[in-house]
């Protein structure tokens, strides 16, 4: 009988050899296309190698496409061929032109499906990453790399200026950045604060203002009392009391060479400032200064995960696999860390990894705390042009080339044209 029960277990182990592969499982590979570089970049592929050492059905290949104009064109590009990626980072803008054609497939048909997210784990996302995601009613995207604005300032200049807190409002505003204005005749040696001419900066007065990018009969609204009050403040600061300048790229470089003391900067954008800085001097951030406290906000940025249409169904659900395991609170945690993007998972900043960075880094915690104002762009395949109206009207306002009310009435005929 022991000779019988050899023979058999041998026979059956040559035919599982014989066959094995259709009987092992058999792994998925999914594309995924992102525009994040260097250290955000080695941060990303970190993540992916962890969730492909650890996952056994799934393979993930992470591609670099580079920034994010030319992560946009290669993704028309293969639409139009039709061969997108299985799932990439997209912007809502993007996103709502992908959805007109049938690109991609709602995230809320995988929330809701045999794989998907408890209410609890949903109501963990925070509301305004989520609301940034829905199109007409349906949940589409899955927020990932977001952030947040702050005000940035220098804290060795305010001491020195008499200044003890950050400015809270508009008011506040004015007078720390005339006080931290310094003057050698006609010439100034620092600024107060630096502005750059574009629809984000703006955005950060706008909103906290009252304002909203369209109106109830969902048409641009950039041009309301709130849009005009906003931009008339910022070249009041500019050319009315010359405690600002203005540059169209960053102002991170000019804030550690001491030039300007205040400027408005994304969360991930603390990282740049900190490089900057390099030790000269101590310097921190504060949420956005608001014209009235019931306006409190922020815009937020970034883009989300989108699955498309064209990959397979087994494609479609190995995408869901690693786009859920992306935004769980260690991993929200973990990107949180490496980027100073936001943890998209509310308890994520419970978990012991966070409250030892946020101890370490205290900045990094400002930006968490306007979490509950975040405001974002409209989920209309026209915004991106939109968004260019606007900047073009920011800057014709700071070169002295139209009143506020005119550029933005000019910005407003434009884009409801563009609907």
């Amino acid at each position: 009988m022991k000779k019988l029960a050899v023979v058999v277990l041998s026979v059956l182990l040559l035919v599982a050899l014989s066959v094995g592969p259709s009987f092992a499982a058999t792994k998925t590979t999914i594309t995924f296309w992102h525009a994040m570089g260097a250290q955000l970049g080695a941060t990303l592929e970190s993540l992916v190698n962890e969730f492909n050492a650890q996952s056994p059905d799934v393979i993930v290949k992470a591609e670099y496409q580079g920034n994010y104009g030319a992560l946009s064109q290669k993704l028309v590009g293969a639409l139009v061929a039709r061969k997108p990626p299985t799932v990439a980072q997209v912007y809502g803008n993007w996103a709502a032109e992908y959805i007109d054609g049938n690109e991609l497939v709602p995230v809320e048909k995988f929330v809701k499906g045999p794989n998907g997210m408890s209410a609890l784990e949903v109501e963990d996302i925070w509301e305004g990453l989520r609301a940034g995601c829905v199109f007409d009613g349906v949940w589409y995207t899955m927020p990932f790399n977001k952030s947040v604005y702050v005000l940035v300032y220098n804290k060795d200049a305010f001491e020195e200026a008499g200044i003890t807190k950050p400015p809270t409002d508009w008011q506040e505003l004015l007078a720390a950045a005339n006080a931290l204005t310094i003057r050698d005749g006609d010439k100034i040696v620092r600024y107060g604060i630096g502005l750059r001419p574009n629809v984000d900066i703006f955005a950060t007065f706008f909103f906290n203002a009252g304002g909203e990018w369209l109106d109830a009969k969902g048409k641009v609204n950039v041009n309301s009392p709130a849009g005009i009050k906003a931009l008339q403040f910022m070249n009041d600061l500019l050319n009315k009391y010359k405690v600002a300048y203005y540059v169209p790229g960053y102002l991170d470089a000019d804030f550690g060479a001491g030039k300007v003391a205040m400027y408005l900067t994304t969360s991930p954008g603390l990282s740049y400032t900190a490089e900057s800085v390099a030790g000269k001097f101590d310097w921190s951030a504060a949420p956005l200064p608001y014209a009235e406290a019931k306006y409190k906000s922020t815009p937020v940025a970034g883009t989300d995960l989108a699955i498309f249409s064209r990959a397979t169904e087994a494609e479609q659900q190995a995408a869901w696999k690693f786009v859920k395991w992306m935004v769980e609170p260690r991993q929200t945690a973990k990107w949180a860390i490496g980027t100073s993007y936001i943890p998209v998972r509310k308890s994520a900043m419970y978990l012991e990894t966070m409250k030892n960075w946020f101890s370490e880094h205290p900045r990094e915690e400002q930006s968490l705390q306007q979490l509950r104002y975040i405001k974002y762009d409209p989920n209309i395949a026209a915004w991106s042009t939109i968004r260019n109206d606007i900047s073009e009207a920011v800057e014709k306002v700071f070169l002295g080339k139209a009143t506020a009310k005119e550029a933005l009435d000019a910005a407003t005929v434009k884009g409801n044209g563009r609907l």
